[in-house]
């Protein structure tokens, strides 16, 4: 298997994130989350009159192929800020006391770890307005 089917592979929903008809981002609160993001949450996206999907007539499904391929890219940049976020708190560790642990983790959850949810549940919305239209799942066109 080459390295583009193993991320495909990697981004494409799993069955562990859902349950029942819901997903799991569900469950955990992501779209209280999503709604009160300080730079594009709903409410601000509001404020701002910001439209995250742009949809002619003409293509909307192209519009939606687009954004997934987004939710790819969002979701691989909090990845890797995840990364450098544990690689700077492990090698400052000797100077961290208990406190800047739980504030870091915590941190590190906000600003990483629950986008990389809202990308994946974002993702899941995408494929299934795709499916409920008839159109193919960007992951079974690549095989």
């Amino acid at each position: 298997m080459n390295l583009k089917c193993q991320i495909s592979l990697y981004f494409k929903p799993k069955k562990i994130e859902y349950f029942r008809d819901k997903t799991i981002y569900d469950l955990i609160g992501i779209k209280l989350y999503k709604k009160y993001l300080p730079t594009t949450g709903d409410i601000m996206r509001q404020k701002r009159k910001i439209t995250q999907i742009r949809m002619s007539d003409s293509g909307k499904i192209h519009a939606l192929y687009t954004y997934e391929r987004k939710t790819r890219n969002y979701e691989w940049r909090h990845i890797l800020g995840t990364i450098v976020f544990v690689i700077l708190i492990v090698m400052t560790e000797k100077n961290l006391t208990i406190f800047d642990w739980i504030f870091l983790t915590l941190l590190n959850l906000y600003v990483n770890i629950y986008p990389i949810f809202l990308q994946r549940y974002n993702r899941i919305r995408i494929l299934n307005v795709l499916k409920n239209n008839g159109y193919q799942s960007p992951y079974d066109i690549s095989k």
